[in-house]
């Protein structure tokens, strides 16, 4: 009797373990790697990967206090007020509100009143990791100035204007009193080393803040440090193992797979690749977050931080998205792309992706004294222009051009130059303003 009762326990314990077993083939999934998504490899010998505080950030800060106006480029400078900020809390922050330009205009004019401006949009949720909210949720919308405004003689709670120039609309919200005086207290002890800037009212009733005097910069010779356009191949493409090269000669070389092409242009030391399965006719405007978002991550995923690029610019339209190499808290540019990295998104992966591949090494000693004339006297030469539409002129800023020494191709010039934005495109000042040790420019 007790042999028949363990045989049958035995028997159902064994039953059990045969249901388990084939339960778990019926149910077991396993994890098979397809190539239908696109996968871009990590190139860790190019650079480190960046966070959003590191890559968007505001590219100047005026300080407009007793009727004076001050304004900074120099990173550093702004990275101390940025990083200052980041350890307010901005309270009370309101839903959006349409205003026309002119009371746009009237809040950033204030005196007693500093402004922080980025060089296009940026999301809220975005950048809440560097700005901190009480609001438990935040605005779908972007902003690309900050202004916090305070009372002069008044200890009552600051306000701060997040505004959307390009949208017209504005997020009213609150700072404590205490966090603005310590600002105030370091800045007024700097104020002596930051460029004064004077108001530009143009005929349309827009006021630009320009550097009152003539600005000092200099012309640097750097010589570059070249990334092998393989770790670009290796990267991009699903499978490097399908490229093939189907040209080459001095000027560069082509390389394609079933699905992709890259093309490496040695006279400007770039690559451009595209992906014509991704192109689209349907204008799919995206999220601002989630477009500028994901061409941050594209970038680190594949460790292609090879200078100091920033955030410039984003068409949601286009699905475009650029990152401009800056120099001493200047932007760089070039009329071939040498200074940007530019990308397309298509419908579901990069359609096209653009930009150099080298970065500023070493610089040459001994750098050339350089005199640029004032924001006023070029804004005057500007205006003068018949050719100049003063509706379609949109931005004056100083920056650099950067090309390669004829002489010397391993060497890369950096020369300062007025810029203005002019039918959304960035045009050289090109009337010899500059004077000094520099008799003309090419």
């Amino acid at each position: 009797m007790r042999y028949e009762t363990i045989k049958s326990v035995l028997l159902i314990f064994l039953v059990f373990i045969s249901a388990v077993l084939t339960w778990t083939l019926w149910t077991f999934q396993p994890k098979y790697e397809f190539n239908d998504k696109k996968q871009v490899h990590e190139v860790s010998k190019i650079s480190d990967p960046k966070d959003v505080g590191e890559v968007v950030r505001p590219v100047k800060l005026l300080l407009h206090m007793d009727n004076d106006h001050f304004g900074i480029v120099d990173e550093k400078k702004i990275g101390e007020t940025l990083q200052e900020l980041s350890s307010w809390s901005f309270y009370d922050l309101g839903d959006a509100r349409t205003y026309s330009q002119d009371q746009i205009r009237s809040i950033a004019q204030r005196n007693n009143s500093l402004e922080l401006i980025f060089p296009d949009l940026v999301p809220f949720d975005l950048y809440k990791g560097i700005f901190r909210f009480e609001s438990e949720s935040l605005p779908r919308g972007s902003f690309d100035r900050l202004v916090i405004h305070w009372e002069d003689g008044s200890k009552e709670d600051g306000t701060g204007f997040f505004i959307s120039n390009k949208e017209g609309k504005v997020y009213e919200s609150h700072v404590n009193y205490e966090h603005i005086q310590a600002l105030l207290n370091r800045l007024d002890k700097q104020t002596s080393q930051f460029p004064e800037f004077k108001a530009y009212e143009l005929p349309d009733g827009r006021v630009k803040y320009l550097p009152a005097k003539e600005t000092v910069m200099y012309r640097y010779h750097y010589y570059a440090d070249y990334v092998d356009p393989t770790e670009f191949k290796d990267a991009l493409f699903k499978d490097p193992s399908l490229v093939r090269k189907i040209s080459e000669d001095s000027t560069g070389e082509k390389l394609t797979d079933p699905t992709s092409m890259m093309n490496v242009d040695k006279a400007t030391s770039m690559i451009s690749y595209v992906n014509p399965s991704q192109a689209t006719d349907e204008i799919t405007s995206q999220d601002n977050m989630d477009l500028l978002k994901k061409s941050i991550e594209f970038i680190n995923e594949h460790a292609g931080w090879t200078d100091n690029y920033k955030y410039f610019s984003m068409d949601p339209t286009t699905q475009k998205t650029i990152f401009q190499l800056f120099l001493k808290g200047y932007p760089v540019f070039n009329t071939e792309g040498m200074s940007e990295i530019k990308l397309y998104w298509g419908k579901e992966e990069v359609y096209q992706y653009r930009r150099p591949y080298f970065s500023l090494d070493i610089p040459l000693p001994h750098p050339d004294k350089v005199y640029l004339a004032s924001g006023e006297e070029v804004m005057d030469t500007l205006l003068a222009d018949p050719n100049i539409d003063i509706d379609k002129l949109q931005e004056l800023i100083l920056g650099y051009r950067i090309y390669k020494n004829p002489e010397n191709p391993k060497v890369i010039i950096l020369e300062p130059s007025w810029y203005y934005l002019y039918k959304d495109t960035w045009e050289r000042f090109e009337v010899k303003e500059v004077r000094g040790n520099l008799s003309g420019l090419g």
